[in-house]
């Protein structure tokens, strides 16, 4: 890691001085957090995390440089269908690919990129390029916390610069489609935020299943209940990867070739892939700051992970930590099972180098810290953070707020 990594590594862990019952009602109600358990484990933290302006400024800095890096990278790479394969890319998938007009220029992009505190620096676990979550998690989530922390604030709003992405490109109306999978609840609870925050911009908003859009000249209309009719733009909070799932009367191939304004558009599935470090060298394109941030990656094939606990097994579509092992991190069974997958459908999986987690202090015991910053089109625009007891982040780890550190001349009661 750099000088300027490891210079950036101010984060602290506070506990919210809140009644735990009452912060945690307002965070349910408040913060659309409606899902605020995973099995006997609550998801809503009691601390909150600090960052100084240096660390802030570096962590958004390293995430806008990743954006551009990473849409170059889509540009070429949507020319190259021969590499589909290589990314994990399904055969009904890489022909909707092959079949699309390449990356759509008037899409709003979304993304968010996941960063780690090492001994060493910052590292980067990975980029959620095509349909990121954590939006409430990153407005109304560190608004509510600021409340209890002087000297702090919140650092930007994912969800009001997204609505205000949107206006740019329809105006002060239009009709926007929510498309998610509309059975889950944890699913729901992001697309009805996200709803809410683009009503209160003047939008109508719909919140529909992906079998609920038709296509008409690569235009986008909807059939739902109440909910019908012609659709200006889509926000899809449903994985790329899961569309050829649906039934066919969706037609979910229109996706790729929509005409309709898209966020994300489904081609963002080409940088979803884990194993897209394995095709840099083919796409003539520099990426200098994922190359320092990001661990080392191979094919599994061409590592020596089933003997070596420094390299780490991962699903090339995986989310949420789930499927995210090394040896002896896990049960001996659950480990053969995995290796057993990755040696028979070796491009479903990366194996990467693995970096040290640096836990951070707390009253409880030492914690392991994700920040996620997104990105909307290019620039940088709020925290998202999860705090978890083991080095891997994933459906158990908390949700917790992240606030900057403000100047002393900056803060209300400053003499």
């Amino acid at each position: 890691m750099d000088v300027a990594s490891r210079t950036a590594l101010d984060v602290q862990l506070v506990v919210l001085p809140a009644d735990p019952e009452e912060y945690r009602r307002r965070v349910i109600f408040q913060c659309f957090k409606w899902d605020p358990q995973c099995d006997d484990v609550s998801t809503i933290s009691d601390q909150a995390c600090l960052i100084s302006p240096t660390t802030a400024a570096y962590l958004s800095e390293q995430a806008e440089s990743l954006s551009s890096e990473l849409l170059q990278l889509e540009r070429v790479l949507s020319l190259r269908p021969d590499l589909f394969a290589a990314l994990g890319v399904g055969s009904r998938l890489r022909s909707a690919l092959a079949g699309a007009d390449g990356i759509v220029d008037n899409s709003v992009r979304v993304m968010r990129f996941d960063f780690h505190p090492t001994s060493g620096g910052w590292a980067l676990s990975e980029v959620n390029s095509d349909v990121p979550g954590g939006f409430a998690e990153a407005g109304p989530l560190p608004q509510l916390a600021a409340i209890y922390v002087m000297g702090a604030k919140p650092s930007g709003d994912p969800a009001a610069t997204l609505a205000t992405a949107v206006e740019r490109r329809l105006g002060k109306s239009g009709r926007v489609a929510f498309v998610h999978a509309t059975s889950y609840s944890d699913d729901r609870q992001v697309m009805q935020y996200l709803a809410d925050r683009f009503s209160h911009q003047g939008f109508d908003c719909a919140l529909v299943a992906p079998d609920h859009i038709r296509w008409r000249e690569g235009r986008a209309f909807s059939i739902a209940e109440a909910q019908s009719g012609k659709m200006d733009a889509i926000v899809r909070y449903f994985p790329a990867d899961w569309l050829p799932g649906l039934s066919p009367p969706a037609n979910w191939r229109g996706f790729f070739q929509s005409r309709t304004l898209m966020c994300n558009p489904p081609q963002a599935l080409l940088s979803q892939s884990k194993r897209l470090p394995l095709v840099w060298d083919q796409l003539g394109v520099s990426v200098p700051t994922w190359a320092a941030l990001l661990p080392e990656t191979r094919d599994p094939r061409e590592a020596p992970w089933r003997t070596d606990s420094n390299w780490v097994l991962k699903p090339t579509f995986g989310r949420v930590g789930d499927g995210v092992a090394w040896m002896g991190a896990i049960g001996d069974k659950q480990w053969l099972q995995m290796t057993r997958d990755a040696t028979s459908s070796p491009r479903q999986w990366i194996a990467q180098r693995r970096f040290e987690s640096r836990p951070l202090s707390t009253l409880s015991g030492p914690r392991h810290l994700c920040v996620g910053v997104f990105t909307i089109d290019g620039r940088a625009c709020g925290f998202y953070g999860r705090l978890s007891t083991g080095s891997i982040i994933e459906k158990h780890a908390q949700d917790v707020p992240v606030l900057v550190l403000q100047p002393l001349a900056d803060t209300p009661n400053a003499s």
